[in-house]
């Protein structure tokens, strides 16, 4: 597989000193050296040198200039074609813009099969030409290596809820959150002599993995009315980015929020925090137009809707605004989609009757958002669609329920690949054998119970 990394990936990978070492640094260097491992390819665009040369750090630029000259730069790249003209028009030769469309121009070329950027901006543009799928951070490139090529044991059993006295105050993931918040170690006493609910995931080593820490509350300090959920902390460790663990927090706390019938969950965050407010907002979380005096966001979902927004939005927006237990069926095509007992252990291990002795939770379990490869005929699958799992041979029942995002026929495994690497539950090698015939690989958002 073919990866096209951003300047905003070079760095963390080349510090230049001590204090370049950024906090993505042992990720990326982990995704590097994975791609190595895998002998998998990984590419700069020549076009990046516009973005060193605008380092005004004489020094830094010059190192990174020859630091840049290890990695293989892409060749022939591709031109601007009209497709990429038309969206984004031409902006001023070398911009930082210029870049941007200058990737995405070889990542729609298929010069590429990944492009792996840091950018939300470059994200939103990828989703405008439909190419959203094949966009990943560090962690999801890594995270797609690691799926479907297997060069990683599988990560640590899943989410725990726990009491706040239960933590231990120095643990590693707290480290990062002392720098955001001053008084952290202080608030941490308080929510723990408060016994707020926690859910955790602990590495094998029983630090944690991730933690989600809530607080249920009745403020009108955002403008958010009724009874509340806020999320006080929500952080994932570095060494555990690219297992889904954000979503499988989410899950939980979501779970939570349906059986609690709160009105509005919310957090608040630093913009600086970009990856967590992506994924909340691909959730349903909105921004509000408050911050905080610390200069945080304020982002809420709420969990209730009303009849015009039943009727006005999509089954796909509903889902997502109101889910993940919110499902819209008037007007919804149904469709039941057969799987087997062993592929539905590793898409639904919370659904199995028997939970196995040595739980084996691999990413793709943990996330909402999953991906389904079959060699089925059917060509009538929209988005928005509703996808009933029906378990054969032992269950024949149905025990999953999706909403389509979309869909992908092909016979060519690459491309498959490029579809659902960020959520599949196949192998390559898996992917291959199936595509002797045409397969149908379907994008969709669980829909919990």
């Amino acid at each position: 597989m073919n990866f096209l990394i951003d300047t905003n990936v070079v760095i963390p990978l080349e510090p230049t000193s001590r204090s370049e070492v950024k906090q993505n640094t042992l990720l990326a260097s982990q995704f590097a050296g994975q791609v190595a491992e895998g002998g998998h390819s990984l590419y700069i665009h020549p076009e990046i040198n516009a973005d060193i040369s605008r380092d005004p750090d004489v020094e830094r630029r010059t190192t990174l200039q020859i630091l840049i000259k290890k990695y293989q730069v892409l060749p022939d790249p591709p031109s601007l074609t009209q497709r990429i003209i038309t969206a984004f028009g031409v902006p001023p030769r070398l911009s930082n813009d210029w870049v941007d469309i200058h990737l995405l121009a070889a990542l729609d070329a298929d010069a590429v099969d990944i492009l792996v950027t840091e950018d939300r901006g470059i994200r939103t543009k990828a989703a405008q030409l439909g190419l959203q799928p094949r966009v990943a951070t560090i962690a999801e490139a890594l995270s797609i290596i690691r799926d479907l090529y297997k060069t990683a044991p599988n990560p640590p059993p899943s989410v725990r809820e726990i009491r706040a006295h239960n933590l231990d105050s120095s643990d590693p993931i707290f480290q990062s959150l002392r720098s955001d918040y001053p008084g952290f170690d202080a608030w941490l006493v308080n929510a723990k002599r408060e016994q707020r609910r926690c859910w955790v995931v602990y590495a094998e080593n029983s630090e944690l993995a991730a933690i989600s820490i809530v607080k249920p509350e009745y403020s009108k300090e955002f403008g958010l009315p009724g009874q509340l959920l806020k999320i006080c902390t929500f952080k994932v460790s570095e060494d555990y980015n690219g297992f889904r663990y954000g979503e499988l927090l989410l899950k939980a706390i979501l779970s939570y929020v349906d059986a609690g019938k709160f009105d509005y969950t919310y957090l608040t965050v630093f913009e600086k925090h970009q990856h967590l407010i992506a994924l909340m907002q691909d959730f349903g979380f909105k921004l509000t137009s408050y911050s905080t005096d610390l200069g945080e966001l304020v982002l809420a979902k709420p969990p209730l809707m009303s009849e015009q927004e039943r009727a006005n939005l999509s089954s796909l927006d509903f889902n997502i605004n109101f889910g993940p237990h919110a499902l819209k069926y008037e007007g919804t095509p149904v469709f039941v989609v057969p799987i087997q007992p062993s592929f539905h252990s590793s898409l639904f291990p919370d659904a199995e009757q028997q939970r196995a002795l040595f739980p084996r939770n691999s990413p793709f379990g943990n996330a909402m958002r999953k991906a389904y490869l079959c060699n089925s005929a059917n060509r009538q699958l929209a988005t928005g669609d509703i996808l009933l799992f029906y378990r054969s041979q032992d269950y024949k029942s149905v025990t999953g329920v999706g909403v389509t995002e979309d869909t992908l026929v092909s016979r060519s495994a690459i491309e498959i690949a490029r579809f659902v690497g960020k959520r599949t539950v196949y192998k390559y090698s898996d992917i291959e054998d199936m595509c002797q015939k045409d397969v149908l690989a379907i994008l969709f958002s669980r829909v919990l119970k």
